[in-house]
C-alpha cells in the first residue's frame, strides 16, 4: 500500500502538468460593431489556424483547444480588412481564456469615430481645420473667425465674407472613441484634452493678423486621456473629459495628427 500511494501521487502530478487550455472569442469590426464573417484567425508561431476548421468562421466566432500554458499572440485578417492582433496567456490556474480580436474595412478613412451601439460608428468630421493657423513652436490654435473675398455670382463683384468658427462638437464627458491613423506608423498615439481659452492673436506668434481672436489651449490644465491599440492603425481613446469646451489633441512621435474642438457634456 505504501508503494501504491507514491505512484498515485506521481500520476496525479503528471496529469496536472499535462493539462492544456483553450482560447475563444469573436472577430469584431469596431467601426460597424458587428462580427466579421469568415475571417482567418491564427496563433502566431503555432499550427493553430481557422483555415483547418471545416466551414471556416461564418459568425466570426473561433475556438482553439489543447494549447500548452504560455503567452501567445492571436492574429486575424480578411481580404480588404485590416489585420488585428491581441495578446493572451494561458496558465494552470486559468486554462480557458476569452479574447476578442478587432479588424475593420480598409476603406475606412482616417479620423475620429464615436462608436454607437447597434449602428455604424459616427465619424466626427474635422470641420475646424480651415480655421487652424500655422503657429511657431508647440502652440496650436483656432481662429475665432476670418474674412476672405468671394465673387458674387449675381454682380460678378468681389465681396468680403466673414467665416465664423463652427461650433464645437457636443460629446459625452465620458468619451469613448476610435482614431484611425492616416499612416502606418506603429508608435502609440497620445491623447490630451485641454480647456479652451479666448486670447488676442497679438499674444501669439501665429500666421494671423494681431487684431484677431484665437482659441488656444490652457496648457496648464491638460488632461491625459487613455489611448491604446485596437487594430492595425486604429487606436481606442477613452476617459473623462472636463466639462465645457475642450481641445482634444492627438499626437504621435510628438507630432500632431489630429485636433478636435469638442464640448463635453
Amino acid at each position: 500500500m505504501k508503494k501504491i500511494l507514491p505512484i498515485i501521487a506521481i500520476s496525479l502530478l503528471a496529469l496536472s502538468a499535462c493539462k492544456k487550455g483553450s482560447v475563444s472569442g469573436t472577430v469584431i469590426d469596431p467601426i460597424s460593431g458587428e462580427a466579421v464573417e469568415l475571417p482567418t484567425v491564427w496563433i502566431r508561431g503555432t499550427p493553430f489556424t481557422s483555415q483547418k476548421i471545416p466551414g471556416g468562421l461564418p459568425d466570426g466566432k473561433f475556438k482553439f483547444e489543447k494549447i500548452e500554458p504560455g503567452s501567445y499572440t492571436l492574429e486575424a485578417g480578411k481580404g480588404k480588412y485590416s489585420r488585428g492582433s491581441a495578446e493572451f496567456t494561458i496558465t494552470k490556474e486559468d486554462l480557458d481564456v476569452t479574447q476578442n480580436i478587432y479588424i475593420y474595412r480598409q476603406d475606412v478613412s482616417s479620423g475620429l469615430y464615436r462608436p454607437i451601439e447597434g449602428t455604424e460608428a459616427e465619424k466626427i468630421l474635422n470641420t475646424w481645420a480651415m480655421w487652424q493657423p500655422t503657429c511657431k513652436g508647440s502652440v496650436f490654435a483656432l481662429r475665432a473667425s476670418f474674412a476672405d473675398e468671394v465673387t458674387n455670382p449675381k454682380t460678378k463683384r468681389k465681396e468680403k465674407r466673414n467665416n465664423p468658427l463652427p461650433a464645437p462638437k457636443d460629446v459625452p464627458a465620458d468619451i469613448f472613441a476610435l482614431y484611425k491613423l492616416a499612416s502606418s506608423v506603429t508608435s502609440p498615439v497620445e491623447a490630451i484634452s485641454y480647456p479652451v481659452l479666448s486670447k488676442p492673436a497679438k499674444d501669439y506668434d501665429c500666421s494671423v493678423e494681431a487684431r484677431e481672436t484665437l482659441l488656444v489651449p490652457d496648457l496648464d490644465k491638460g488632461s491625459k486621456i487613455e489611448s491604446g491599440y485596437k487594430s492595425e492603425n486604429l487606436y481606442e481613446i477613452k476617459g473623462t473629459l472636463p466639462k465645457g469646451r475642450q481641445f482634444l489633441a492627438l499626437s504621435q512621435d510628438n507630432k500632431f495628427v489630429g485636433l478636435y474642438y469638442l464640448n463635453a457634456q
